[in-house]
């Protein structure tokens, strides 16, 4: 933009602007046009200040310092459960390359989702969602020019076909948001939200769906499963249990039950131990990459 529209950008942020400029911007030329919506859909989004963090190194209000503080909590929380077994490691890592190096009937059926696929889970975006590291919102790749809809197709397809997903795609803007009644000044009453790039969760949405496919199709889930299944939830499953202790009831029986609940368990896990569960199950490895 101009050095006028850096000028008038920062007077949004102040609430000096006047309507000349979205006019001047509107008869303006078009990379200016877009250039300013990206500015005000940043501008726009409200945003709350966190209060002062205490850290390892004390209290302190510096955005840097807080978020030094934020970086070292999240690391302690995600760090991986101290596990290791040399014997176990290598045959998770055997196993894994045995299975990828594989070459299976079922990888020879598998295709790549069709256009129409895709272009559906273009049009299902949410345009109110925010945007990943790259600032691509969900607005702009619903309304993109023919080109670039070719392009993202065939990026999609070889994610699908090749078995590697972009790095930078993989790459999130974490959002700390305060957990309701927690106390502001302590990094752990904060819980991460991670921002992918809205591309990225395209090719998830279709990689999740190859494999719903295929664990649906050969019978790999167990029937008493209902979490991370579609148009199941948890009241099927407290309906099961309202049975239970109806039919213990009836019977004259004690009816016990037994609750796990394994705090931090996702984040704790390893690539590797989910990796040797899941060939267990024999998907196509272009899913798994």
């Amino acid at each position: 933009m101009s050095s006028r529209g850096d000028q008038r950008a920062a007077e949004l942020k102040t609430g000096l602007c006047d309507l000349s400029f979205l006019y001047d911007l509107k008869n303006g030329p078009e990379r200016d046009v877009v250039d300013f919506c990206m500015k005000m859909d940043v501008i726009a989004k409200k945003t709350k200040n966190i209060s002062s963090l205490n850290g390892s190194a004390g209290i302190d209000n510096i955005d840097l310092e807080k978020a030094n503080f934020l970086a070292e909590s999240l690391e302690t929380q995600f760090t991986l459960n101290n596990i290791t077994n040399p014997d176990t490691e290598e045959l998770v890592a055997y196993s894994v390359m045995r299975f990828r190096t594989e070459v299976t009937s079922i990888c020879k059926d598998f295709d790549s989702p069709p256009t129409s696929e895709v272009l559906d889970c273009i049009k299902s975006l949410r345009i109110n969602k925010a945007p990943g590291i790259d600032g691509i919102n969900n607005k702009m790749i619903k309304n993109p020019p023919l080109h670039t809809i070719l392009t993202i197709l065939t990026i999609i397809h070889k994610i699908m076909t090749l078995g590697h997903f972009p790095t930078r795609w993989k790459t999130a803007t974490v959002v700390p948001i305060l957990k309701s009644g927690k106390d502001p000044t302590d990094t752990i009453s904060y819980r991460p939200i991670f921002l992918l790039p809205s591309l990225s969760k395209i090719a998830e949405h279709l990689i999740l769906k190859g494999l719903n496919n295929y664990l649906k199709e050969n019978n790999v889930l167990c029937p008493e499963q209902f979490g991370f299944l579609e148009k199941l939830s948890t009241w099927h499953q407290l309906i099961r249990v309202v049975e239970y202790v109806t039919e213990g009831f009836a019977n004259k029986q004690k009816t016990g039950a037994v609750f796990l609940d394994i705090q931090k368990g996702w984040t704790g896990s390893g690539k590797m131990d989910l990796s040797i569960n899941v060939n267990t199950t024999r998907p196509p490895p272009t899913l798994l990459s």
